[in-house]
Protein backbone atom coordinates (compact mmCIF):
# COMPACT_ATOMS: atom_id res chain seq x y z
CA UNK A 1 0.00 0.00 0.00
CA UNK A 2 1.24 3.68 -0.87
CA UNK A 3 2.57 5.99 1.90
CA UNK A 4 -0.23 8.11 2.72
CA UNK A 5 0.41 11.92 2.51
CA UNK A 6 0.86 12.26 6.03
CA UNK A 7 2.79 9.24 7.17
CA UNK A 8 5.48 10.79 3.76
CA UNK A 9 5.34 14.19 5.94
CA UNK A 10 6.47 13.08 9.20
CA UNK A 11 9.33 10.94 7.53
CA UNK A 12 10.27 13.78 6.08
CA UNK A 13 9.94 15.89 9.70
CA UNK A 14 12.20 12.99 10.83
CA UNK A 15 14.86 13.29 8.43
CA UNK A 16 15.14 16.73 8.82
CA UNK A 17 15.03 16.47 12.32
CA UNK A 18 17.84 13.96 12.23
CA UNK A 19 19.97 16.36 9.80
CA UNK A 20 20.16 18.91 12.55
CA UNK A 21 17.39 21.14 10.84
CA UNK A 22 17.19 24.31 12.92
CA UNK A 23 14.57 27.42 12.59
CA UNK A 24 17.42 29.55 14.03
CA UNK A 25 19.91 31.07 11.22
CA UNK A 26 22.31 31.71 13.60
CA UNK A 27 22.85 28.27 14.50
CA UNK A 28 23.25 27.16 10.91
CA UNK A 29 25.17 30.37 9.72
CA UNK A 30 28.58 28.96 8.24
CA UNK A 31 30.70 31.96 8.13
CA UNK A 32 31.11 35.42 9.13
CA UNK A 33 29.53 36.95 5.86
CA UNK A 34 26.35 35.11 7.32
CA UNK A 35 26.33 36.99 10.18
CA UNK A 36 26.59 39.48 8.44
CA UNK A 37 24.03 39.36 6.89
CA UNK A 38 21.57 38.27 9.68
CA UNK A 39 22.97 41.95 11.40
CA UNK A 40 22.04 43.97 7.83
CA UNK A 41 18.42 42.53 7.83
CA UNK A 42 17.79 43.38 12.03
CA UNK A 43 18.64 46.80 12.07
CA UNK A 44 18.35 50.43 10.19
CA UNK A 45 20.67 51.34 7.62
CA UNK A 46 22.01 54.11 10.39
CA UNK A 47 23.13 51.65 12.88
CA UNK A 48 24.13 49.02 9.95
CA UNK A 49 26.79 51.19 9.06
CA UNK A 50 27.86 52.12 12.02
CA UNK A 51 29.89 48.88 12.38
CA UNK A 52 29.74 47.98 8.12
CA UNK A 53 31.23 51.69 7.47
CA UNK A 54 34.47 53.24 6.92
CA UNK A 55 36.35 56.66 5.89
CA UNK A 56 35.93 58.01 2.66
CA UNK A 57 35.02 55.61 -0.40
CA UNK A 58 36.00 52.75 1.89
CA UNK A 59 38.85 51.77 -0.14
CA UNK A 60 41.41 50.73 2.67
CA UNK A 61 38.49 48.85 4.34
CA UNK A 62 38.09 46.91 0.94
CA UNK A 63 41.77 46.12 0.62
CA UNK A 64 41.76 44.71 4.16
CA UNK A 65 40.16 42.01 3.31
CA UNK A 66 40.98 41.57 -0.46
CA UNK A 67 44.37 41.57 0.41
CA UNK A 68 44.01 39.02 2.74
CA UNK A 69 42.54 37.10 -0.05
CA UNK A 70 46.13 37.57 -2.19
CA UNK A 71 48.03 34.90 0.23
CA UNK A 72 47.93 31.94 -0.63
CA UNK A 73 48.56 28.67 1.51
CA UNK A 74 51.45 26.17 0.66
CA UNK A 75 50.32 23.07 3.03
CA UNK A 76 52.44 19.86 4.04
CA UNK A 77 50.42 16.98 3.03
CA UNK A 78 51.56 13.60 5.23
CA UNK A 79 52.11 15.55 8.51
CA UNK A 80 50.97 14.26 12.04
CA UNK A 81 47.64 16.38 12.85
CA UNK A 82 46.44 14.42 15.52
CA UNK A 83 46.83 16.91 18.26
CA UNK A 84 46.46 20.58 16.74
CA UNK A 85 47.35 23.19 19.41
CA UNK A 86 45.95 26.50 18.73
CA UNK A 87 47.04 27.75 22.30
CA UNK A 88 49.79 30.66 22.63
CA UNK A 89 51.40 33.06 25.05
CA UNK A 90 52.25 36.66 24.69
CA UNK A 91 53.95 38.86 27.58
CA UNK A 92 53.59 36.24 29.92
CA UNK A 93 50.01 36.09 29.52
CA UNK A 94 48.57 32.62 28.45
CA UNK A 95 45.67 32.69 25.63
CA UNK A 96 43.59 29.76 24.63
CA UNK A 97 43.64 31.09 21.42
CA UNK A 98 45.84 33.50 18.68
CA UNK A 99 43.37 35.54 18.86
CA UNK A 100 41.68 38.50 21.62
CA UNK A 101 38.37 40.75 20.89
CA UNK A 102 39.58 44.15 20.07
CA UNK A 103 37.80 46.89 20.83
CA UNK A 104 34.56 48.45 19.21
CA UNK A 105 32.60 51.33 20.38
CA UNK A 106 29.45 52.38 20.31
CA UNK A 107 27.83 49.37 20.46
CA UNK A 108 24.29 50.37 21.91
CA UNK A 109 23.66 52.00 19.04
CA UNK A 110 23.12 48.54 17.20
CA UNK A 111 20.50 47.87 19.97
CA UNK A 112 20.07 45.60 22.96
CA UNK A 113 22.60 45.41 25.70
CA UNK A 114 25.90 47.03 23.48
CA UNK A 115 29.39 45.66 24.91
CA UNK A 116 27.10 43.69 27.44
CA UNK A 117 26.49 40.59 25.75
CA UNK A 118 30.16 41.06 24.18
CA UNK A 119 32.25 41.00 27.47
CA UNK A 120 29.76 38.10 28.72
CA UNK A 121 30.35 35.87 25.76
CA UNK A 122 34.08 36.83 25.89
CA UNK A 123 34.16 35.36 29.46
CA UNK A 124 32.47 32.16 28.63
CA UNK A 125 34.57 31.50 25.90
CA UNK A 126 38.04 32.80 28.26
CA UNK A 127 39.41 35.25 25.42
CA UNK A 128 40.43 38.59 26.18
CA UNK A 129 37.87 41.19 25.68
CA UNK A 130 39.23 45.00 24.74
CA UNK A 131 36.80 47.51 26.90
CA UNK A 132 37.18 50.43 24.06
CA UNK A 133 37.30 53.89 25.36
CA UNK A 134 34.38 54.99 23.25
CA UNK A 135 32.27 52.32 24.96
CA UNK A 136 28.73 52.88 25.64
CA UNK A 137 28.87 51.56 29.11
CA UNK A 138 31.72 52.32 31.75
CA UNK A 139 34.66 50.50 32.29
CA UNK A 140 33.28 49.52 35.82
CA UNK A 141 29.95 48.33 34.38
CA UNK A 142 31.43 46.51 32.02
CA UNK A 143 33.97 44.66 34.23
CA UNK A 144 31.00 43.65 36.84
CA UNK A 145 29.85 41.56 34.18
CA UNK A 146 33.18 40.09 32.35
CA UNK A 147 34.62 36.35 33.84
CA UNK A 148 37.60 36.39 31.46
CA UNK A 149 40.40 38.37 30.86
CA UNK A 150 40.40 42.52 30.17
CA UNK A 151 42.08 44.70 28.36
CA UNK A 152 41.77 48.42 27.91
CA UNK A 153 41.95 50.78 24.74
CA UNK A 154 42.68 54.16 25.63
CA UNK A 155 42.37 57.24 23.39
CA UNK A 156 44.94 60.13 24.25
CA UNK A 157 42.59 62.76 24.42
CA UNK A 158 43.62 66.84 25.02
CA UNK A 159 42.92 66.69 28.55
CA UNK A 160 46.23 64.93 30.56
CA UNK A 161 43.90 64.83 33.85
CA UNK A 162 40.94 62.77 31.35
CA UNK A 163 43.74 59.90 30.11
CA UNK A 164 45.37 59.84 33.44
CA UNK A 165 42.21 58.92 35.25
CA UNK A 166 41.27 56.40 32.51
CA UNK A 167 44.70 54.45 32.89
CA UNK A 168 44.00 54.42 37.20
CA UNK A 169 40.47 53.31 36.49
CA UNK A 170 41.58 50.75 33.82
CA UNK A 171 43.96 49.44 36.61
CA UNK A 172 41.20 49.31 39.24
CA UNK A 173 39.27 47.29 37.32
CA UNK A 174 42.30 44.74 36.52
CA UNK A 175 43.17 45.51 33.26
CA UNK A 176 46.05 43.14 32.18
CA UNK A 177 46.99 44.66 28.95
CA UNK A 178 46.64 48.53 27.94
CA UNK A 179 46.03 49.25 24.39
CA UNK A 180 46.80 53.05 23.23
CA UNK A 181 45.65 54.10 19.78
CA UNK A 182 47.19 56.59 17.71
CA UNK A 183 45.25 56.88 14.67
CA UNK A 184 43.04 59.01 15.11
CA UNK A 185 45.09 62.64 15.13
CA UNK A 186 41.70 63.47 12.95
CA UNK A 187 38.58 61.78 12.63
CA UNK A 188 37.84 59.87 9.77
CA UNK A 189 35.22 61.67 7.47
CA UNK A 190 32.64 58.35 7.12
CA UNK A 191 30.73 59.40 3.94
CA UNK A 192 27.51 56.91 5.52
CA UNK A 193 27.25 58.25 9.02
CA UNK A 194 26.78 61.81 7.26
CA UNK A 195 24.21 60.48 5.12
CA UNK A 196 22.13 58.86 7.47
CA UNK A 197 22.29 61.73 10.11
CA UNK A 198 23.69 59.49 12.45
CA UNK A 199 24.52 61.30 15.80
CA UNK A 200 25.51 61.01 19.59
CA UNK A 201 22.87 59.98 21.20
CA UNK A 202 20.78 58.87 18.31
CA UNK A 203 18.43 61.16 17.03
CA UNK A 204 15.32 59.95 14.87
CA UNK A 205 15.42 62.13 11.61
CA UNK A 206 12.50 62.35 8.91
CA UNK A 207 14.95 60.59 6.49
CA UNK A 208 15.59 57.22 8.96
CA UNK A 209 12.26 57.57 10.42
CA UNK A 210 10.81 54.80 8.13
CA UNK A 211 13.48 52.66 8.82
CA UNK A 212 12.88 53.47 12.80
CA UNK A 213 9.30 52.37 12.39
CA UNK A 214 10.40 49.38 10.76
CA UNK A 215 12.91 47.89 13.34
CA UNK A 216 11.02 48.61 16.04
CA UNK A 217 12.33 46.20 18.64
CA UNK A 218 15.93 48.36 17.82
CA UNK A 219 13.97 51.56 18.41
CA UNK A 220 12.73 50.78 21.21
CA UNK A 221 16.25 49.01 22.76
CA UNK A 222 18.19 52.44 21.79
CA UNK A 223 15.67 54.30 24.14
CA UNK A 224 15.83 52.67 27.14
CA UNK A 225 17.72 54.36 30.14
CA UNK A 226 20.71 54.91 30.31
CA UNK A 227 21.14 57.87 27.38
CA UNK A 228 23.50 56.45 24.99
CA UNK A 229 27.04 58.56 25.23
CA UNK A 230 30.29 57.84 26.35
CA UNK A 231 29.90 56.85 29.64
CA UNK A 232 33.27 56.22 30.26
CA UNK A 233 33.83 60.50 30.02
CA UNK A 234 30.09 60.94 31.99
CA UNK A 235 30.25 64.53 33.88
CA UNK A 236 34.01 65.19 31.94
CA UNK A 237 32.92 66.08 28.16
CA UNK A 238 30.20 64.81 27.24
CA UNK A 239 26.70 67.31 27.10
CA UNK A 240 22.77 66.13 27.08
CA UNK A 241 22.65 67.36 23.34
CA UNK A 242 23.15 65.06 20.35
CA UNK A 243 26.37 65.66 18.28
CA UNK A 244 27.54 64.08 15.82
CA UNK A 245 31.02 61.65 15.90
CA UNK A 246 32.85 64.01 13.84
CA UNK A 247 32.20 67.04 15.80
CA UNK A 248 32.77 64.67 19.83
CA UNK A 249 35.79 63.55 18.07
CA UNK A 250 36.70 67.29 16.74
CA UNK A 251 35.78 69.12 20.02
CA UNK A 252 36.95 66.36 22.45
CA UNK A 253 39.17 63.89 21.23
CA UNK A 254 41.51 65.11 18.55
CA UNK A 255 45.53 65.86 20.33
CA UNK A 256 47.21 68.23 17.51
CA UNK A 257 50.13 68.12 19.68
CA UNK A 258 50.32 64.47 20.59
CA UNK A 259 53.72 63.23 19.95
CA UNK A 260 56.06 60.08 21.09
CA UNK A 261 57.01 61.70 24.17
CA UNK A 262 53.38 61.30 25.51
CA UNK A 263 53.81 57.63 25.19
CA UNK A 264 56.68 57.55 27.39
CA UNK A 265 54.51 59.05 29.57
CA UNK A 266 51.34 57.04 29.52
CA UNK A 267 54.53 54.04 30.11
CA UNK A 268 55.45 55.57 33.41
CA UNK A 269 52.01 54.95 34.60
CA UNK A 270 51.21 51.89 33.16
CA UNK A 271 53.47 48.49 34.66
CA UNK A 272 51.93 46.01 32.91
CA UNK A 273 51.97 44.97 28.62
CA UNK A 274 51.79 48.45 26.78
CA UNK A 275 50.75 48.34 23.34
CA UNK A 276 50.24 51.22 20.35
CA UNK A 277 47.85 50.97 17.83
CA UNK A 278 47.45 51.91 14.52
CA UNK A 279 51.17 51.29 13.45
CA UNK A 280 51.62 51.42 9.17
CA UNK A 281 55.27 51.49 8.79
CA UNK A 282 58.48 49.96 9.89
CA UNK A 283 59.81 53.60 11.08
CA UNK A 284 56.62 53.80 13.51
CA UNK A 285 57.16 50.52 14.81
CA UNK A 286 60.37 51.29 15.66
CA UNK A 287 59.59 54.20 17.51
CA UNK A 288 57.09 52.56 19.50
CA UNK A 289 60.05 50.44 20.46
CA UNK A 290 61.53 53.36 21.65
CA UNK A 291 59.25 55.36 23.71
CA UNK A 292 58.85 52.15 25.68
CA UNK A 293 56.18 50.02 24.39
CA UNK A 294 55.76 46.07 24.60
CA UNK A 295 54.03 45.49 21.19
CA UNK A 296 52.46 46.91 18.32
CA UNK A 297 48.98 46.34 16.52
CA UNK A 298 49.63 46.48 12.85
CA UNK A 299 46.57 48.09 12.07
CA UNK A 300 44.67 51.10 9.92
CA UNK A 301 41.61 51.38 12.51
CA UNK A 302 39.70 48.52 10.06
CA UNK A 303 39.41 51.34 7.25
CA UNK A 304 38.18 53.84 9.19
CA UNK A 305 40.42 56.34 10.00
CA UNK A 306 42.85 57.46 6.41
CA UNK A 307 40.99 56.56 3.26
CA UNK A 308 43.90 55.20 0.91
CA UNK A 309 46.63 53.88 3.83
CA UNK A 310 47.40 50.19 2.87
CA UNK A 311 46.21 47.01 3.99
CA UNK A 312 46.83 46.01 7.39
CA UNK A 313 48.35 42.47 5.90
CA UNK A 314 50.15 44.92 3.25
CA UNK A 315 52.07 46.24 5.70
CA UNK A 316 52.56 43.32 8.10
CA UNK A 317 55.62 41.25 6.52
CA UNK A 318 58.08 44.89 6.59
CA UNK A 319 57.09 45.87 10.10
CA UNK A 320 57.28 41.88 11.23
CA UNK A 321 60.93 42.07 10.07
CA UNK A 322 61.92 45.35 11.54
CA UNK A 323 60.32 45.00 15.01
CA UNK A 324 59.19 40.87 15.61
CA UNK A 325 62.28 40.07 17.35
CA UNK A 326 61.86 42.65 19.48
CA UNK A 327 58.54 43.37 20.23
CA UNK A 328 55.04 41.48 20.11
CA UNK A 329 53.18 42.07 16.86
CA UNK A 330 49.29 42.03 16.81
CA UNK A 331 47.56 42.01 13.66
CA UNK A 332 44.33 44.17 13.14
CA UNK A 333 41.64 44.78 10.42
CA UNK A 334 39.98 42.94 7.82
CA UNK A 335 39.71 39.23 9.41
CA UNK A 336 36.77 37.41 8.24
CA UNK A 337 37.70 33.90 8.71
CA UNK A 338 40.02 31.55 10.73
CA UNK A 339 42.08 31.36 7.47
CA UNK A 340 42.76 34.83 8.13
CA UNK A 341 43.97 34.45 11.23
CA UNK A 342 46.13 31.77 10.30
CA UNK A 343 47.40 33.85 7.51
CA UNK A 344 48.19 36.87 9.90
CA UNK A 345 49.90 34.81 12.00
CA UNK A 346 52.36 32.99 9.42
CA UNK A 347 52.75 36.42 7.53
CA UNK A 348 54.67 37.37 11.14
CA UNK A 349 52.22 38.08 13.75
CA UNK A 350 52.30 36.84 17.04
CA UNK A 351 48.42 37.79 17.82
CA UNK A 352 45.64 38.55 15.79
CA UNK A 353 42.40 41.07 17.21
CA UNK A 354 39.28 40.89 16.13
CA UNK A 355 36.80 43.82 15.45
CA UNK A 356 34.11 43.83 13.10
CA UNK A 357 33.52 39.92 13.21
CA UNK A 358 32.22 40.29 16.47
CA UNK A 359 30.74 43.39 16.14
CA UNK A 360 28.27 41.64 13.47
CA UNK A 361 27.66 38.96 15.87
CA UNK A 362 26.82 41.08 18.50
CA UNK A 363 24.65 42.76 15.88
CA UNK A 364 22.82 40.26 14.66
CA UNK A 365 22.13 38.15 18.57
CA UNK A 366 23.79 39.97 21.51
CA UNK A 367 25.63 37.23 23.29
CA UNK A 368 24.60 34.46 20.93
CA UNK A 369 25.81 36.05 18.03
CA UNK A 370 28.88 36.48 19.60
CA UNK A 371 29.48 33.15 21.26
CA UNK A 372 28.41 31.81 17.61
CA UNK A 373 31.81 34.08 15.70
CA UNK A 374 34.18 32.48 18.18
CA UNK A 375 33.17 28.76 17.44
CA UNK A 376 33.33 29.61 13.76
CA UNK A 377 36.66 31.13 14.20
CA UNK A 378 37.53 28.63 15.94
CA UNK A 379 36.44 25.93 14.17
CA UNK A 380 37.97 27.49 10.77
CA UNK A 381 41.29 28.14 12.76
CA UNK A 382 41.52 24.83 13.46
CA UNK A 383 40.78 23.36 10.21
CA UNK A 384 43.19 25.73 8.42
CA UNK A 385 46.27 24.76 10.66
CA UNK A 386 45.07 20.73 10.35
CA UNK A 387 44.83 21.02 6.44
CA UNK A 388 48.13 23.06 6.51
CA UNK A 389 50.30 20.59 8.86
CA UNK A 390 50.83 23.20 11.00
CA UNK A 391 50.11 21.95 14.89
CA UNK A 392 50.80 24.61 16.94
CA UNK A 393 50.51 28.28 16.66
CA UNK A 394 54.56 28.34 17.03
CA UNK A 395 55.24 26.24 13.80
CA UNK A 396 52.86 28.85 12.01
CA UNK A 397 55.50 30.77 9.47
CA UNK A 398 56.33 32.27 6.00
CA UNK A 399 57.51 28.69 4.79
CA UNK A 400 53.50 27.86 5.01
CA UNK A 401 52.28 31.03 2.38
CA UNK A 402 53.04 33.05 -0.62
CA UNK A 403 52.03 36.81 -1.08
CA UNK A 404 52.94 39.36 -3.28
CA UNK A 405 56.82 40.55 -2.94
CA UNK A 406 55.76 44.36 -3.12
CA UNK A 407 54.50 43.85 0.52
CA UNK A 408 58.76 43.74 1.27
CA UNK A 409 58.38 47.09 -0.99
CA UNK A 410 59.76 45.62 -3.75
CA UNK A 411 58.94 46.54 -7.28
CA UNK A 412 57.42 49.45 -5.61
CA UNK A 413 57.94 53.49 -6.07
CA UNK A 414 58.50 54.61 -2.15
CA UNK A 415 60.61 57.84 -1.13
CA UNK A 416 62.43 57.38 1.94
CA UNK A 417 62.41 59.27 4.55
CA UNK A 418 63.72 62.47 5.69
CA UNK A 419 67.60 61.66 6.40
CA UNK A 420 67.24 63.21 10.18
CA UNK A 421 64.41 60.83 10.33
CA UNK A 422 65.92 57.57 9.46
CA UNK A 423 69.19 59.13 11.37
CA UNK A 424 67.16 58.35 14.47
CA UNK A 425 67.19 54.85 13.97
CA UNK A 426 70.90 55.05 13.10
CA UNK A 427 72.64 56.30 16.74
Amino acid sequence: MADSPLSSALEFAKMLTAGGFRLDPLDSAPSIEDIRRIAKRRLPTMAFDIIDGASNHELTSEENVSDLREVRFRPRWLTDISSVDVSTTVDGQALDRPYVLGPLGLQRMIGGEGEMGAVRAAGKANIPFTISTASNWAMEELAEQATGPLWYQLYMYKSERIVSNLIKRAKAIGAETLVVTVDVPLNGKRYRDHRNGMSIPPKITPQNAVQAVRHLNWTRAIMRPPAIGFRNLKDEVQGNNAVSHQEFVAKYLANLSLTWESIEDVRKQWDGPLYIKGILTPEDALRAHRAGADGIYVSNHGGRQLDSSPSSIRALPMIADAVGDRMTVIFDSGVRTGDDIAKALAVGADLVSIGRAWGYGNAAAGEKGVLRVLDILDGELSLAMGQLGATSVEALNRSFVEYPEAWHGLGMHREPEPAQVTEEFMS
